[in-house]
């Protein structure tokens, strides 16, 4: 089945731990939007640079974007199957504290 929208759920725990989930983050389709929504009151999704894929290649031809001060988008063209590293980073809105986390987006069919 497709995927026209993959939505990533980020959290940030009291220990200051980010996690994704899912992950990795199964994406099949082409063109999909994956849509990170950051789900911890108080933290939110830098202006830029909020995910980052280490080794883009032709599935990730633009960067990241910021919709939102709790929800970021990254397109998947699904050109390239395979796990692609991608590093999701995270602020604390009252300090400027950044966290991240380094999970993974699974292209399949």
């Amino acid at each position: 089945m497709s995927d026209a929208v993959k939505l990533v759920f980020v959290t940030v725990s009291g220990e200051n731990v980010v996690r994704c989930t899912p992950d990795p983050a199964a994406v099949s389709g082409s063109n999909v939007l994956i849509n990170f929504r950051l789900v911890t009151d108080g933290w939110v999704f830098p202006d830029s640079g909020a995910v980052v894929v280490s080794q883009p290649g032709s599935s990730f031809p633009y960067a990241s974007w910021t919709l939102a001060p709790q929800s970021a988008a990254l397109l998947d063209t699904v050109e390239s199957k395979g796990d692609y590293s991608y590093t999701v980073t995270v602020m604390h809105q009252a300090s400027g504290r950044r966290l991240s986390i380094d999970p993974t987006i699974r292209n399949q069919d």
